[in-house]
């Protein structure tokens, strides 16, 4: 329900259609500019397996450095940028073990959460801001158009918790990729998170949708894969899921070449280091380190 002024009655701006940013739909804008979102990220996601496992496989890739190790090629400490940061759950912990970061999100509430948690109070976020003391700054953009950032900015990238599969569109998710190849330096890891679309098939109504979905996509009205959800009292959430074939040519496309696969076991919170037999049913997603 809205007010003459294009407000909510829950206080989320709602803009036209036109209005909103390339890849993002209205209800995921609306998700990205709800302040009950940020403001219970931490509690909502207390004690998630998914949490658990994409730390076990950062620490592989992106080891604890506070005492000696990796230097970027000026000597400053490695910097990564992590699309899609929300509150700064993955990012902080990698500045507390001597990374620098970048900060990345569309979401303003969610970036003032981050700052708030790091100790900086602002009542809004900037399109940049920076910390150097926590050895920190944060932009806040649209993943898929990030023309502004120069080649080779960031030494490592992370995109965790399905955050490329909020993208809607395949181009605009190309893009996104292609974003970060360009950003990432030469031999950084990139650490994605995806969901696997086969997974759906074990919940109740899996093939009737598979089916449904199957045929929008023969008809050019949706891509397989995509669904929409109740989330968070947010209607309509999209996400999209992935075939594992799909998501490796759309990485490859993008320009990464080595890949480390690693399975998301349902209420499990370990990695899967090796995709077991039949793993497009039984697994939820995959986290896979490329470069």
């Amino acid at each position: 329900m809205e007010n003459d002024r294009g407000k909510s009655t829950s206080g989320v701006s709602h803009q036209a259609n036109w209005q909103i940013p390339q890849g993002v739909t209205a209800s995921n804008w609306e998700y990205a500019q709800a302040n009950h979102i940020s403001t219970g990220y931490d509690k909502f996601l207390l004690d998630d397996p998914l949490t658990m496992v994409d730390r076990q496989i950062l620490a592989r890739y992106l080891p604890d450095l506070t005492n000696g190790g990796e230097k970027s090629p000026n000597g400053s400490k490695p910097l990564v940028a992590d699309f899609g940061c929300g509150n700064g759950r993955t990012l902080i912990p990698l500045l507390n073990r001597g990374y620098a970061g970048v900060g990345i999100d569309l979401s303003i509430p969610m970036l003032n959460a981050f700052q708030k948690k790091i100790g900086i109070e602002s009542d809004r976020a900037k399109v940049v801001s920076d910390s150097s003391e926590n050895g920190c700054f944060w932009i806040q953009a649209n993943l898929v158009e990030l023309d502004g950032i120069v080649d080779a900015a960031f030494d490592h990238g992370i995109s965790l918790f399905s955050t490329l599969g909020m993208i809607r569109g395949k181009e605009n998710r190309q893009l996104f990729l292609k974003h970060a190849r360009r950003t990432i330096q030469p031999g950084g890891w990139f650490i994605l998170h995806a969901h696997n679309v086969w997974y759906q098939l074990r919940h109740p109504g899996g093939i009737r949708w598979a089916l449904g979905n199957g045929i929008q996509a023969i008809r050019g009205k949706s891509e397989f894969g995509d669904r929409e959800s109740n989330y968070r009292g947010i209607n309509n959430m999209f996400i999209h899921s992935f075939r594992r074939k799909e998501l490796t040519k759309a990485l490859s496309l993008a320009g990464f070449r080595e890949f480390d696969w690693f399975g998301v076991s349902p209420h499990q919170n370990q990695p899967v280091d090796r995709l077991p037999f039949g793993h497009p049913l039984r697994l939820v997603g995959w986290i896979v380190a490329c470069r």
